[in-house]
C-alpha cells in the first residue's frame, strides 16, 4: 500500500505530484479504426464536458500551440509514435489502453471518465522515462540522428544469415557479435524486444543501457548493462543487404558494412502522466507479462 500523503514514496516510486492548470488537450490517435475513433471521440466529448479544449490528432500531430497534456488511445506502440512527437516538447503523456499487452498505458477505456474528472483537478503525477539518441553514419559522412524510448536495434533484414557486430562502449572494444543483430534498450524497453532476447527486467525509473545480442552465435554473448553516461559504438562488419537500424519499431534506416551507430542519452527525457503514485511495477509483471506464475495450473483451469 502507498501512503499518498508521504512525499518520500513518490520519489521512491520516481513519480511526482504537481498541481497543473490542464486546459488544452490532445487525443492522440494512430490507427483510423472505428473502434478507436469512436473511444477517442467520447474522450473528446468527456474532456470538453469538463471545460478543457480537447482537439483529436493523428501522427502528423498538432505541435503547435503544444497541449497541456497528450491522451494517448491505443497500444504501446502508438504510445511510442506519440513520444516521438511530443517528447523533445515535454509535454506529457496519458496512456488510454486499447491493445494487446497495454505496459506503457495508465488507464483502460472503462476508466477514461473518471481519469477525465481526476486530469480536470490538476492532481497528477508525473514519471520521467530516460530515452535514448541514436546517431546513424554512412561512408558519406551524411548523418542520421533520431530517438528512441524503449530501444535502438540493429538488425539482419529478411534473410536468415548472420551480421557481424563489432560493439565499443566508451571507446574500448567490447565485442566482434556473429548474431542476428544487437538491441540497445533503457530501463523502459526492458521489458520489450530486449526481454524477448534474454536480456533483464529493469526498473523503469532507473538511469542505464542494456546491451543485449539477438540469436549470437558465441556461448560468451550475455547481455551486458552500462552506465546513462556511455557513448555506445556499433559498427557494421558484413555485408548482408536488407541491415536495419530501427528506433522502438517505429522508425528505420538502412545500414551498410563499414557504417556504425552510436547511441547515447538523449538530452530530453519521456514524460509520463500518472493519475496516482501507486501504480505498482511488479504487479505489472505478474499481471502483463505472467511472471512467477505456474503457466500449467492456468492451463489446468481453462481446460
Amino acid at each position: 500500500m502507498v501512503d499518498v500523503d508521504n512525499p518520500l514514496c513518490w520519489r521512491v516510486s520516481g513519480r511526482a505530484m504537481e498541481q497543473v492548470s490542464i486546459k488544452h488537450v490532445h487525443v492522440f490517435v494512430r490507427k483510423k479504426e472505428s473502434l478507436v475513433t469512436e473511444k477517442a471521440e467520447r474522450l473528446v466529448e468527456f474532456l470538453e464536458k469538463q471545460g478543457i479544449r480537447a482537439t483529436l490528432v493523428g501522427e502528423e500531430g498538432e505541435k503547435v500551440p503544444s497541449p497541456d497534456l497528450v491522451l494517448v488511445v491505443g497500444g504501446d506502440g502508438t504510445l511510442l509514435a506519440a513520444c516521438h512527437l511530443y517528447a523533445p516538447l515535454r509535454v506529457p503523456l496519458l496512456g488510454v489502453d486499447l491493445g494487446g499487452l497495454g505496459f506503457l498505458a495508465e488507464v483502460s477505456t472503462e476508466e477514461m471518465e473518471k481519469a477525465v474528472e481526476r486530469i480536470a483537478s490538476g492532481a497528477l503525477f508525473f514519471e520521467e522515462r530516460m530515452m535514448a539518441h541514436c546517431c546513424v553514419v554512412h561512408k558519406d559522412g551524411q548523418e542520421e540522428e533520431d530517438f528512441a524510448l524503449n530501444d535502438v536495434v540493429i538488425y539482419r533484414g529478411p534473410f536468415a544469415q548472420m551480421i557481424r557486430l563489432s560493439t565499443y562502449i566508451d571507446g574500448e572494444f567490447l565485442a566482434s557479435f556473429p548474431a542476428d543483430g544487437l538491441i540497445i534498450a533503457t530501463p523502459t524497453g526492458s521489458s520489450a524486444y530486449s526481454l524477448s532476447a534474454g536480456g533483464p527486467v529493469v526498473f523503469p525509473s532507473l538511469e542505464l543501457f542494456i546491451v543485449t545480442p539477438i540469436c549470437a552465435h558465441t556461448l560468451y554473448a550475455r547481455s551486458i548493462v552500462v552506465p546513462p553516461s556511455s557513448c555506445i559504438q556499433v559498427v557494421l562488419e558484413s555485408m548482408k543487404e536488407g541491415t536495419m537500424v530501427t528506433l522502438d519499431g517505429q522508425r528505420g534506416y538502412a545500414l551498410q558494412k563499414g557504417e556504425y551507430i552510436t547511441v547515447r542519452r538523449s538530452s530530453f527525457s519521456a514524460r509520463l502522466a500518472r493519475l496516482s503514485p501507486g501504480r505498482p511495477f511488479y504487479t505489472l509483471l505478474r499481471n502483463k507479462l505472467s511472471w512467477g506464475m505456474d503457466i500449467r495450473k492456468r492451463v489446468e483451469r481453462e481446460c
